[in-house]
């Protein structure tokens, strides 16, 4: 039975691993030349103590980290989504087609007519193709997040929503889920076009939704409030408003993950608005705001500001739990696929 699913596999396995052997080369080979220049930059301000940016010199080593940056910063993109959307194309190009293509020819009643049982013949063809894919995200994962090591240590960004998903443990999660939700829809549909279809839609669903719905909540995340005075803003970095409501951009631990920032509120709760204080803004468009003298103006009226955030030791708990969801989810959707067979048996 392996002999026959890897046959009638091979085809795609063949096709994953060239396209995986290209991706690797292509990681190796613009990733070591990043490597390089970042470590030869880290070397050369280490010595002078000028890796803060607080001097000239460090300033100028400065300018050429954010040269590194903007050079690698739509390759740093692209890898990403081409990470995001393996398991995707796992999903509509393995998952699919495994079971949904055979029931829509019929090849399945020479299958189901041998020795070899329903349960069986379905066990292996999930085992073997299951682990592919969960292979070849782990490949991907592993050689992205070596690749982009340096950028992240720039950026000090691991939770956009693409860096989170690309990284690390995740994508395996992703690839298991996406391999059984194609299964499983080719087998209730018996139809293989509209399975991938129905698989691409419901994969990118759950891309949207996962880290604006789910991941925030998994852990609780830790608020602060600041009173809005000369003292706290002018620790602040920005500040930004509307005709509705303004907000200043509150200062978070190194490597949090800002979850939410609503805008400044009064004593009451009550979103205020710049109009409320003409005294305290600039009146000229495109006056660089001065924060802290429009925190001293404002400090008179006890307004505040909340910030709610994840810290950064919640990266790794948040990357198992996640996995462990779609892992989870994976198997009870080959749980359906059993089940379904077990009953057009009976």
């Amino acid at each position: 039975m392996i002999w026959v699913t890897w046959r009638q596999f091979r085809a795609q396995a063949l096709a994953g691993l060239a396209l995986l052997a290209a991706a690797a080369i292509g990681f190796l080979v613009t990733g070591l030349g990043m490597h390089h220049s970042y470590a030869a930059d880290l070397a050369a301000c280490a010595p002078l103590h000028a890796c803060d940016g607080a001097t000239p010199a460090a300033r100028a080593l400065g300018a050429q980290f954010s040269q590194l940056q903007r050079s690698y910063e739509p390759m740093f993109e692209l890898l990403q989504l081409l990470v995001i959307a393996v398991p995707a194309m796992i999903g509509i190009f393995w998952g699919a087609p495994l079971i949904g293509r055979e029931l829509e020819t019929g090849t399945h009643e020479l299958a189901w007519n041998q020795t070899v049982t329903r349960t069986r013949w379905l066990a292996v063809k999930l085992t073997v193709v299951g682990i592919a894919a969960i292979a070849a995200a782990a490949m991907l994962s592993w050689l992205l997040t070596w690749w982009a090591g340096p950028l992240d240590q720039l950026n000090g960004n691991r939770w956009a929503a693409m860096t989170f998903a690309s990284r690390d443990i995740v994508p395996l999660g992703y690839a298991a889920f996406a391999f059984a939700l194609g299964t499983t829809l080719g087998l209730l549909l018996r139809r293989t076009l509209p399975a991938m279809a129905l698989t691409l839609a419901v994969f990118v669903a759950v891309q949207i939704l996962v880290p604006t719905l789910v991941r925030p909540h998994l852990l609780p995340s830790t608020t602060t409030t600041f009173a809005i005075n000369e003292a706290t803003t002018s620790q602040f970095h920005d500040f930004r408003g509307t005709q509705t409501d303004f907000h200043f951009d509150l200062p978070t631990p190194r490597g949090a993950w800002l979850t939410s920032q609503p805008p400044v509120l009064n004593s009451s709760g009550q979103v205020v608005r710049i109009d409320d204080y003409p005294d305290c803004f600039p009146d000229v468009p495109g006056d660089v705001p001065d924060v802290g003298r429009i925190g001293a103006c404002l400090a008179k009226d006890n307004l505040h500001e909340t910030v709610t955030y994840q810290p950064a030791s919640h990266y790794w708990p948040l990357q198992w739990m996640e996995t462990g969801i779609f892992l989870l989810l994976a198997g009870a959707l080959a749980g359906t696929c059993f089940w379904w067979i077990r009953r057009r048996q009976n």
